[in-house]
Formats: structure tokens, sequence, C-alpha cells
């Protein structure tokens, strides 16, 4: 199989880089990060024109058994970097090509996951079979799209000894804070399996905010305010006439998966909720029907309203109440607007079996 070939395949095994320089021979953290930047850069080459941009945004990392004990704890923190050094070459080739100016990422985030190979283990890509991972050197297979399909790696129990690639829907998550890892260190890396981390694009990823037009996130955490008086206000300074703000020491966030919400006309994926209700409908609706602050979700599935959320001022905590399709971190809730239930911190919300929300407390 020619070079290109194995890049335009996803699989590509460095033998130029590393060498296992570090402790005991086996793989620095740096060595990691440069081997999978390299491999990054070889399919950008491949994958890409004058017209436009593409590059893999999914990568399954394999390790010699001894390089993936020596930095499994550090997985997380390596995921971040290899994609931050990636999107650092994506700036410098927007910067140098006047068609790129305003280019937009082709997905919602990136998905790098971490995966000891088994020396009983072999993976084999058009003809060529693969049955061990040099110590101090790693193999990669990458695809351009991270979509919300996940990779589950087959062991020698399940599979003969043969890596076996399945395909499932990943719909729930794992918090970092499970893990006791400080999540304020990794606010934008998700766990979504075993050493597989989700990582969102955002603005400042592709441009320097603080000398480019483009200064909005591409995933904005604080919605911009609304110019006109028709759109519904959500900044948290301004709340709504209709409703009263929540406690000024408590902030209430939701982050959307496998879809936008609408504010202002414009997409995003995080929304602060700035006052005591509010309620989530689909894109076409044009004012909530108890008065409630209105959240839109980019996706005709969803029902006018579907969803109400408020904050209980007397025990201080928030509710949900169900209209559409919804389960609440697995449990199936009453489709009844008037029938209430707690709304934890770090809760998920799945809409119709596909649109996942993750609803977070925040004190400031």
């Amino acid at each position: 199989m020619g070079f290109f070939k194995k890049v335009k395949d996803g699989l590509l095994g460095t033998d130029g880089t590393g060498g296992g320089s570090g402790q005991q021979g086996v793989i620095t953290a740096q060595e990691l990060v440069d081997q999978a930047f390299e491999h990054f850069k070889m399919r950008l080459q491949d994958s890409s024109t004058d017209m436009s941009l593409l590059f893999p945004t999914s990568m399954i990392i394999y390790l010699n058994p001894e390089d993936y004990n020596a930095r499994k704890q550090e997985f997380p923190a390596r995921a971040n970097d290899i994609k931050k050094k990636c999107m650092k070459e994506v700036r410098s080739q927007i910067s140098g090509n006047s068609e790129w100016q305003d280019y937009i990422p082709h997905s919602k985030y990136w998905k790098i996951q971490f995966v000891e190979f088994k020396p009983e283990c072999v993976i084999n890509s058009d003809g060529d079979a693969h049955f061990s991972v040099e110590k101090g050197h790693v193999m990669i297979v990458s695809d351009l799209y991270a979509n919300d399909l996940g990779e589950s790696i087959g062991d020698s129990a399940s599979s003969g000894g043969r890596i076996v690639t399945t395909v499932h829907n990943i719909k729930g998550t794992t918090s970092l804070q499970n893990l006791a890892i400080n999540p304020d260190a990794f606010k934008d890396v998700t766990i979504v399996g075993q050493n597989c981390f989700r990582i969102e694009f955002l603005r400042a990823d592709i441009y320097d905010t603080a000398n480019n037009k483009h200064s909005a996130p591409v995933h904005s955490s604080t919605p911009p305010a609304s110019k006109t008086s028709a759109e519904t206000v959500v900044n948290r300074s301004t709340p709504s006439k209709q409703s009263n703000p929540a406690p000024k020491n408590l902030i209430a966030e939701l982050q959307i998966w496998d879809s936008y919400f609408l504010v202002n006309d414009q997409k995003t994926d995080k929304y602060v909720i700035p006052s005591e209700r509010l309620q989530i409908t689909g894109p076409s609706a044009t004012t909530s029907t108890d008065g409630a602050e209105l959240l839109k979700i980019d996706d005709d599935s969803i029902m006018n309203p579907h969803l109400n959320i408020r904050y209980d001022t007397a025990n201080h905590r928030y509710l949900i109440s169900a209209v559409g399709d919804t389960k609440l971190n697995q449990r199936i809730l009453e489709r009844n607007p008037d029938n209430w239930s707690e709304l934890p911190n770090n809760s998920t919300i799945l809409l119709n079996g596909d649109i996942q929300l993750n609803f977070t407390l925040k004190n400031v």
C-alpha cells in the first residue's frame, strides 16, 4: 500500500519520530502529541484543496501496552494538547489563503480515543496486517468527521485476537468530575467512553480573537443580546419583563449536542438560563405558552412547547416538566406539563431519543 493510500484510508503508523526517549524507553508526552500532529498534517495535505480545508477530527490512537500504561492518566490533557496543536496549524493555513478567511469547521467537535494495542491483537487495512505497535510509536486510524458514532474496540476474548471496530450511538456522557478531574481544567472536554474524549470547536481555535473580526466563539457560551424588542433577551443582566431573574449567586447553563439552540437568529450550543422560567420549543415557535423565557432548538422534531424548566425559589432548586418525548438521566418523564420533577446538577436530558442537553449549575 502506498504512503498516501494509507493516509487517505486513515491508517498510518509513525516510524520517523519518537522512539521512546522517555523513562524506561516509553513514549514521552511530547512524542505522543507530535506523532499525532504529524499524522494530522499529512491528512490535511492530502484532503485539502486551494478552495476547501479538510482534516481529520476523529482519531483512534493505538499505543504499545507499556506506552499506554505509562501515559493513561494523562489522556484528557494529551487529547486537548493534540487538538490545540492541530488547530494552530489550521490557523496558519487560514491566514495564508484568502479563500479560507470565512472558514467554518466541517465538524462540530473533535473525538480522540486512546487504545491499548495488545500483543495478541491484529488490525487489518486493505490487505495490510499490523500485529504490533512498536514501543515509542503510535498507530492512528482517523476520519474527517467526528460524528456521534463511537468506536468500541474488541479484545481478544470477544474478537478472537483481532481488533474489531463496531459502531453504536453514544448518547450518555461521563462527567469529568466522576474521575476526580477538575472540570475547569478541561472545560471543553467531555468523556464519552473509555479514554475517548469529545472536544468542542471554539472560535478561538480558528481565529485570533484579539485582532480578528471574528470575535464571537463558534460555540458561544453567552448568547448575544437582542437588537430588537421582538426577540427574547437572553443576557443575564437584562431578564425578560415576564419573569424574575434567578438568584444572582447561581448560574444554570444548558449545552446541546446533535443540534443547536437558536438565539436571536444565531446558532449556539450553550445557553445561560437568565430567569426563573424557561420553555424549550422547536424552531417555529414565536412565544412561550405561559409567559416564560423562550429557547428554540433548531430541529423540527421538537414540539412547541417540548420542555419546561423553572426555578423553585422556596427550595432553591430547578424543576423540569415534559410535554414532548423526554428522558431525564435515563428516566422517562411523564408527558404532563403540570408534573414537575427535580432537575439535579449535571443532569442529562434526552429529547426524542436523539438530542441531548446537559444541565449544569455554577456558583458565582
